[in-house]
């Protein structure tokens, strides 16, 4: 057996081989031994058919299943010799039966780029606290005074500020369009509002009736509508004024707290631990980009199409050849960290135990409201895994990180230094913009 390596890529491998006539018999031979016991022919009874007969009846057949069975033996063990990590399954896009019956075929395998680990304990990183924690706090407690708003009936005219309650119909000169609306309530002079119908519905009273024409943008959500010009019929039943509760005790209660003090003491709680995960996650973004200055090679293209794909499905397929090359480097930089991280974790003896998938897809199961059993080809699947091995793997390089600045726990008060914040957020992401 003769075999000749070239590397036409870092992660490429293209392996000639070439095995001499007399391995084919032999495995011919040895696949004839395997048939005969069961062989069945027209005049024979089964298992007793000459072998000579066989032989001659079933030569080419014999010859072609032989030759299958020899080239994925023979590739298995030639890859094997190599010592190369492959990065997906190899391809034998050549193969020839020469006239001598000697075999000639070509494997194809991408294989993980060879690569010094750098330094990847230690790296620094920086602490940045966000800011803004009054307005956060401002904002939140806002929410909450809206969820507890009621509305109450005035007489009007409707003002910029109050709410329109109004059956409405859309028409295109006499012929109606869509469904009819009922019940609807805007609130007048809203953005995102047609400037049309806040100017059209301004000064409106409780029975009264307003036709406002507005023009749909040619990218309207509604491919119906886009581009149309109609007349929206409005039938107003109330004009409406909310009332904001003010921030008291009575609010507190409606909320189901104790009190004022308890309810704004969980709300300084809820925004100092969503900080610490913030803070978490952009330590954890700035490793993923220290490791990959560290670690500079070209991923092998099944993991970058794999990537490519993935972001894909979480954001959306790009449509211009700007955003697909954009695209496509992003995957490249997520293969390249999924690659050193795999070599870390065998490094440091990290790994992803059954339980840890088991409580993964039960979590998933919870978040999606479905059924763990609706989950089972999750749970089997090398994807999950993948992503929790990357995932602990970033919990240990933030946990062995230089970290500059105070840090915050996810109580929002210091821990020392070289400890990191409790509960981070989750592995480093990049996001296509």
């Amino acid at each position: 057996m003769e075999v000749k390596v070239n590397s036409p890529k870092p992660w490429l491998r293209e392996l000639e081989v070439e095995l001499e006539p007399e391995l084919l018999k032999a495995e011919v031979a040895r696949t004839l031994d395997e048939y005969l016991p069961r062989a069945e022919l027209p005049g024979f009874r089964k298992g007793h058919v000459p072998r000579a007969v066989f032989e001659r009846r079933m030569g080419d057949s014999l010859e072609q299943s032989a030759m299958q069975e020899l080239v994925e033996r023979t590739a298995a063990e030639v890859l094997a010799r190599q010592g190369l990590r492959p990065a997906a399954e190899p391809e034998v896009p050549e193969l020839e039966l020469r006239p001598d019956k000697s075999i000639r075929f070509k494997i194809v395998i991408e294989v993980i780029p060879e690569f010094e680990l750098g330094e990847y304990k230690g790296i620094a990183v920086d602490r940045r606290e966000p800011s803004g924690f009054d307005e956060e706090f401002e904002r939140r407690l806002r929410q909450l005074q809206e969820r507890c708003a009621t509305y109450r009936s005035v007489p009007g005219p409707a003002v910029p500020g109050q709410f329109v309650v109004a059956d409405w119909r859309m028409f295109d000169g006499d012929k109606e369009v869509g469904k009819p609306r009922t019940n609807l309530m805007l609130e007048l002079g809203d953005e995102q509002n047609f400037k049309e119908v806040n100017e059209g519905l301004a000064g409106v009273t409780a029975g009264t009736e307003r036709s406002v024409e507005v023009g749909f943008p040619d990218d309207y959500a509604d491919k119906e509508l886009a581009g149309r010009r109609l007349a929206l019929r409005f039938e107003v039943r109330e004009v409406k004024e909310k009332q904001v509760p003010p921030v008291d005790e009575d609010l507190a209660l409606a909320l189901g707290f104790d009190s004022l003090d308890e309810l704004r003491k969980e709300m300084n709680e809820g925004i100092l631990a969503d900080r610490a995960r913030l803070i978490a996650s952009d330590m954890k973004n700035q490793l993923f980009e220290q490791v990959l200055k560290l670690h500079e090679f070209e991923p092998p293209d099944s993991w970058v199409k794999y990537n490519y794909e993935r972001l894909c499905r979480e954001f959306e397929e790009p449509k211009d050849d700007e955003t697909k090359a954009r695209v496509t480097a992003i995957a490249a930089r997520r293969a390249r960290f999924d690659i050193v991280a795999a070599r870390i974790a065998e490094a440091e003896g990290i790994g992803v135990s059954d339980e840890e998938v088991e409580d993964a897809v039960r979590a998933l199961a919870e978040g999606m409201k479905r059924p763990v059993e609706e989950l089972a080809s999750v749970k089997d699947s090398q994807v999950l895994r993948s992503r929790l091995l990357n995932d602990k793997v970033m919990e240990f390089l933030l946990e062995n990180a230089h970290i500059r600045g105070t840090l915050l726990g996810a109580d929002g008060r210091p821990v020392s230094s070289g400890e990191t914040p409790s509960e981070p957020a989750g592995s480093a992401r990049e996001k296509i913009t």
